[in-house]
C-alpha cells in the first residue's frame, strides 16, 4: 500500500477510445494519455464510468491498464476493477497491481440486491488478494448503494479512500471528520469547489479529460481563500458540464471534444447512441468557450 498517490491531484476519469468498429483503439489511447499529461492532468483513473469499463471485457480492461501504465510516466494510476463477480474483480485487481497501479477502486456489485454485509464482504474479499489500497467508489445514483461514515468497511485500513460521486456533501464532511486519514476524492466535477470545503482534496472527473487547468485554478483559488474567483471559475466549468450533459451523453460528448482537440476517441460502445449533428454543435460551442481557461 505504499505506492504514491497524488493526494491533491486533478485526476482524469479517462475515456476509452474506440475505432469505427467499436473496438478499443489502444494506439489512440496511448496518444490520449500523452496528450493529457501535457494538458495538465495530475493522475489517471481508468476503466470507470467515463471509460465505459462495464462495457469492456476483462481482457480489454487489462489491456487498457497496460497501455495507460506504459504511457503515464510518473503520474499515479488508479484502476477501477468493479465487476459483476468477485472473481472478475480479483483478477482485474491483481492485474492492476502487477501493472503498477497505485490503488484500485470498485463500485459495489450491481443488479442483484445484495445485502450490505455481502457488498462489504466483496470489497474485503478482493482486498485479501492484493497488496495495494482499495478506494470505495460511492456512486449511489448508478448503483443504489450509498456509503457513509457509518459503513463498517471504512474501519478497515486497507480501504484507503472514497471516490465520492454524490451531491451529498454532508456525508462527505462526516466521513472526513470520522476518518481524517482516508483519501477523499470528489467525483462530480460540478461541485469541485464545494467538495474542497467539505473535506475532499483530490478530484476525479470526466471533463478533466478536456480541461484540467480550470480545475487547477479552482484549487488555487480555494487554497488562497479567493472564493469569489473560485466560484466564477466553477460556474464556467459548470457551463461546459451542463452543455455536454445536455447532449444526452456526457461520455460521448467528451469523446467528441477530445477528437476535436486532435485525439480521435471515436464514439461510445453500444447501447450508447452516437451524437447527432445538433449535439455535436452544442459540444463544439462549449469546447470553444472552455478552452480559453486552459491557457
Amino acid at each position: 500500500m505504499t505506492r504514491e498517490i497524488n493526494k491533491k491531484g486533478i485526476y482524469s476519469a479517462l475515456v476509452t477510445p474506440l475505432d469505427k468498429n467499436g473496438e478499443v483503439s489502444y494506439e489512440n489511447l496511448a496518444q490520449l494519455v500523452r496528450y493529457e499529461k501535457k494538458s495538465g492532468v495530475e493522475g489517471f483513473y481508468c476503466c470507470g464510468s467515463s471509460g465505459e469499463g462495464l462495457l469492456l471485457s476483462d481482457e480489454e480492461r487489462m489491456k487498457v491498464v497496460e497501455t495507460v501504465a506504459k504511457e503515464k510516466g510518473d503520474l499515479p494510476l488508479i484502476v477501477h476493477t468493479g465487476a459483476m463477480s468477485s472473481r472478475s474483480s480479483i483478477r482485474l485487481s491483481q492485474h492492476a497491481e502487477k501493472s503498477g497501479a497505485a490503488a484500485v477502486s470498485m463500485i459495489p456489485p450491481i443488479y442483484y440486491k445484495y445485502s450490505q454485509e455481502e457488498i462489504e464482504a466483496n470489497y474485503l474479499r478482493v482486498a485479501d488478494h492484493i497488496h495495494i489500497g482499495m478506494i470505495v467508489y460511492n456512486i449511489p445514483m448508478f448503483t443504489g448503494v450509498a456509503f457513509t461514515k457509518a459503513s463498517p468497511i471504512l474501519t478497515d485500513e486497507r480501504i484507503i479512500g472514497i471516490k465520492n460521486t454524490s451531491y451529498n456533501l454532508y456525508d462527505l464532511e462526516r466521513m472526513k471528520d470520522a476518518y481524517p486519514q482516508k483519501l477523499l476524492f470528489n467525483g462530480f466535477d460540478e461541485i469541485y469547489l464545494s467538495s474542497l470545503s467539505a473535506g475532499a482534496t483530490a478530484t476525479i472527473g470526466t471533463t478533466m479529460n478536456v480541461c484540467p487547468r480550470i480545475f487547477q485554478k479552482i484549487r488555487t483559488c480555494f487554497e488562497e481563500s479567493r472564493i469569489a474567483d473560485g466560484q466564477e471559475l466553477q460556474a464556467r466549468a459548470n457551463d461546459f458540464m451542463e452543455a455536454l450533459v445536455g447532449t444526452h451523453s456526457l461520455y460521448a460528448a467528451t469523446k467528441y471534444c477530445l477528437t476535436q482537440l486532435g485525439v480521435d476517441c471515436g464514439e461510445c460502445r453500444e447501447p450508447f447512441l452516437p451524437l447527432n449533428d445538433a449535439q455535436k454543435a452544442v459540444s463544439l460551442h462549449a469546447l470553444e468557450n472552455i478552452m480559453q481557461y486552459e491557457k
